[in-house]
């Protein structure tokens, strides 16, 4: 009889401490679960050309997805639920705390002008030597690059587009290069 009771006794500790360990790692799994579905959308909004992953914290818990922090427009909050709601894991995404925040266009056009200008200087080192240093003028409104001035190959107005689509917030860019 007493073998039996050790034997019981044996088999319930044996049952809590499996199950209590269960727990645990069903909780390790949860946080591990939650890192991954933030890691992605963090990466989602980064490769976005609609929204700044600076101004966006993205929060995980048991798969409810938490955005704080401030998109520029309409597009840009729809943008970030989309990505949100069509990562693997989401159960619901709470958008409480995003908040439309108008850009401030003027600031935002000078630092698209800096960055054009910067790329013309990077394109002329890697791709295009007969892009001129100076000659070649910038201007941007809402977003959309204006370019002026004159190149000596077609092949540069190429070169200079393709690089400076991939700035983040250009919209479009109009050309006026004329080749001489």
């Amino acid at each position: 009889m007493q073998q039996l009771i050790r034997y019981v006794l044996v088999l319930l500790v044996t049952f809590h401490l499996l199950t209590g360990h269960t727990a645990n790692f069903k909780k390790i799994e949860s946080k591990i679960n939650d890192s991954v579905i933030t890691t992605k959308l963090e990466a989602k909004f980064t490769e976005s050309r609609r929204l700044n992953p600076l101004k966006i914290h993205v929060s995980t818990r048991q798969g409810k997805v938490k955005l704080k922090g401030f998109v520029k427009n309409k597009e840009a909050f729809v943008e970030a639920l989309r990505l949100a709601t069509s990562t693997a894991g989401v159960v619901s995404v709470d958008t409480e705390q995003l908040e439309i925040k108008q850009v401030n266009t003027a600031f935002t056009d000078a630092y698209i002008t800096a960055k054009v200008e910067t790329t013309i200087l990077k394109a002329k080192v890697i791709y295009d030597e007969s892009i001129p240093l100076v000659g070649i003028t910038v201007s941007t409104k809402n977003g959309v690059v204006t370019l002026s001035g004159k190149v000596k190959r077609k092949k540069s107005i190429g070169i200079l587009i393709k690089q400076i689509c991939k700035i983040k917030s250009v919209k479009h860019v109009i050309s006026r290069l004329v080749v001489i």
